[in-house]
Parts: C-alpha cells; structure tokens; sequence
C-alpha cells in the first residue's frame, strides 16, 4: 500500500543535467493511482554556494556580493521548481506540501524524511541541482549509493523523459538482495497493469533458468503473468540493452555483489546501469 510519497527536486530547465521534471510527473501518476499524498523537497547546499576560491586582496567586498548573487539565484530556481511542483499536484487536486531547506549536508535531510513516507522518487540524475555557477554537482551512482546506505528504500530513479510504465524489466540475479527487491516490487503493485519481463544474464544457463522459473511463478502466485529471458551476456551491459531491445519503461534491479564501499551497496551491475542508464529504476534493497 502506498500512501505517501517523497519527491525530490532539483532545478527546472537545466539542459540535459535535471530530471526533475519527469520525477514530479512519475510521482503524481504513482500518486492518483495509489490515492497518495506527495511531499516535494528542496535543498540548497549553501556551503558549496559560497565558495569561490582565493580572494585577492581587497577583493573581499566584491566576493560577498557575488556569494549573495548565487544564493539569490538559487533562492529564484528553487522557488521555480516548488511553482512548478505545486502545479503539478493541483491540476489534478493530489493533496501536497513542500519542505524547503538550506543546509551544509543535502542528503541527510532527504534520509531523515524518508523514513516517513512508504517511496522515494528522485531523477536519476540533477537531484538538489538548481542550474546556479559554482554549485555542486553529484554523480547519480554515488548518490544513490548515499541514499540506499542512509536507509532510503523503495527508490524510484526517473530518467530524462516522463513516461507512461506499461512494460517492466525485473533483471534477476537470484542474489538475496535481488530477491528482495522483486518480491517488493511485486507486493506494491505500483503497476498493475504493466506486462512484467524477468531477465537473467550469464554463462551458467542451467542455475539462471532455474532462477527464471522461481522469479515467474513468485509473480504468478501474485496474479502477474511474467515473461521469462534468459541472456549469456555479462549484466553490467546486457541489462541496458535487453531493456532498449524490449521497449522497457522501468527496471527493476536489486543488488548482486558485495565487494567495495560502493559496490557493497549497490553491486558492479547496478552501478554501470545507473551511470548509463536513460530509463527509469526501481530499488529496494
């Protein structure tokens, strides 16, 4: 069941950076059909606004003013972004509010709420990036890594472009964080309707089969008829290319390996995915 849902926004208009704009419009879709309510965030790192290198002497008074300029302007793009939020959620009367923040650590604020709300929907790419000079810019796999680390589960990664979620890609490792993620996926019934592929990737073909057959009769005792593929291909560039092949509108992908910091977070598969990925992931591990 869902009920609440945390969307985080970053700038509007910033060419090719900010997925803002298709976040907010998977976020609305989820929450007519799930009769939720959303919380859009904001939050502008001030710390790194203010930060613009070595002053030359007398220079001082020049520096704030500029300092002053940026925040000011991220002040205006963050009030554009809530505008636009707002609008979004009242065309179709979705119940709604915005939590507005300024603070040195970004991330923690968006974990602390996201305790509180049942998913979490970010674009994959530009989240707390308001288009200003001089601010910080975050690698979408590290900070997905700093967001599921935090606690920050189900999250729904949106690409660059809003679209409807008709055709949904389960890449299944049969790993216990692989498992999980599928088994949530299917008990929030997000898309009901959505016709459901289970890829499985790799040389050993007897193992992943057998992985195939368990994910599609998990999905059939749930009332989902579930496709099943099967590709000897290494995942960590399959998973894209078995998605474009199919025409996916959403990938589901849990974790597979646990090696390093990041790769014990997230797996070596799922990190490539996200760094390349232009369709949209769900994550629940």
């Amino acid at each position: 069941m869902v009920r609440s849902i945390l969307v985080g926004l970053g700038g509007r208009g910033v060419p090719g950076s900010c997925y803002t704009e298709s976040a907010t419009a998977m976020a609305v879709d989820l929450a007519q059909r799930h009769k939720a309510s959303l919380t859009g965030v904001t939050v502008a790192n001030l710390t790194q606004l203010a930060r613009i290198g070595p002053v030359p002497i007398g220079a001082g008074a020049l520096a704030a003013d500029w300092r002053d300029q940026r925040v000011a302007e991220m002040r205006d793009h963050v009030a554009a972004a809530i505008v636009e939020f707002e609008r979004a959620c009242g065309s179709v009367q979705l119940p709604h509010k915005v939590l507005r923040e300024e603070r040195q650590e970004p991330f923690d604020y968006l974990i602390s709420q996201a305790r509180y709300h049942d998913l979490t929907v970010i674009g994959l790419r530009g989240l707390f990036e308001y288009g200003v000079n001089g601010e910080a810019h975050y690698d979408p796999a590290d900070t997905l890594v700093r967001l599921v680390s935090g606690g920050v589960r189900p999250i729904i990664a949106s690409g660059p472009e809003a679209r409807p979620v008709t055709r949904v890609m389960v890449a299944y490792s049969g790993s216990p964080q692989s498992a999980k993620t599928m088994r949530r996926f299917v008990q929030m019934q997000l898309w009901p309707r959505a016709a459901v592929r289970v890829v499985a990737f790799g040389d050993d073909h007897e193992r992943r089969q057998r992985h195939l057959v368990h994910a599609a009769a998990y999905f059939e005792a749930h009332g989902v008829e579930a496709e099943r593929d099967y590709r000897p291909t290494d995942p960590r560039r399959g998973v894209l290319e078995a998605a474009h092949e199919w025409g996916a509108d959403l990938i589901v992908m849990g974790n597979s390996h646990r090696t390093l910091l990041a790769r014990k977070v997230l797996g070596d598969t799922l990190l490539e995915t996200i760094r390349h990925s232009d369709v949209p992931l769900f994550l629940a591990q």
